[in-house]
């Protein structure tokens, strides 16, 4: 069986120029793109398939996690219609599917407008299959009991030896105070749990479970 090997992160000046959206200038910085890449990192050491991102903004955590990952084969996209995670006030849906199409040919991307605070299990119901995910990205309502109800989504929706990453661990006491709570709470579920050093504080939480091939 033929093995895909990880895209390289892309340059600053590539990033700054194809992955950053028109006014979003902040997220130019190095800083900012040393954080990103190291999202990248993390895909490539755990080598995801089916990645769902709850709080997708403009797909910048989206594009650096399937870059990391060489066996992509669907990502799923979920966010607020209008005043989502991130804070923007726009559909941002539209831009994010061309950049990720456009990076990412091979990789099924499917992008849905869901409140994960008012719904039960992710993704949601806008999806035509239940897919089996093994990768979920945390970055949806930074409150500590927002952020709870997404950890316990993912919870429900990783597969046995899947993987949780929680951002803004180290930046916004909310996350914090969801994150301590859920690794005691749900420590039977828990195979084990740290936080890795970044800009914001990357937290990466493993399921208990086997092999999920």
């Amino acid at each position: 069986m033929e093995t895909k090997t990880a895209l390289t992160f892309p340059t600053l000046d590539y990033w700054q120029r194809k992955i950053v959206a028109p006014g979003d200038e902040p997220f130019k910085e190095k800083r900012f793109y040393d954080y990103y890449r190291t999202k990248y990192e993390i895909a490539l050491e755990i080598g995801p398939k089916r990645i769902c991102e709850i709080g997708v903004r403009f797909g910048y955590s989206a594009f650096a996690l399937i870059c990391g990952a060489p066996s992509a084969q669907i990502f799923i996209g979920v966010d607020v219609l209008g005043g989502g995670y991130g804070g923007m006030r726009e559909n941002t849906f539209p831009r994010v599917r061309k950049m990720l199409d456009r990076e990412f040919p091979d990789v099924a991307i499917y992008l849905t407008h869901q409140d994960t605070r008012t719904i039960g299990s992710l993704p949601g119901s806008n999806l035509p299959f239940p897919p089996a995910l093994d990768f979920i990205h945390v970055d949806g309502d930074h409150s500590e009991a927002g952020c709870l109800h997404d950890l316990m989504l993912a919870i429900l929706a990783v597969l046995p030896g899947g993987t949780i990453l929680v951002d803004d661990y180290t930046y916004i006491a909310g996350v914090t105070r969801a994150v301590d709570k859920f690794v005691v709470d749900c420590a039977a579920h828990i195979e084990s749990h740290y936080c890795k050093k970044s800009l914001r504080g990357e937290y990466i939480i493993k399921k208990t479970g086997g092999s999920n091939d």
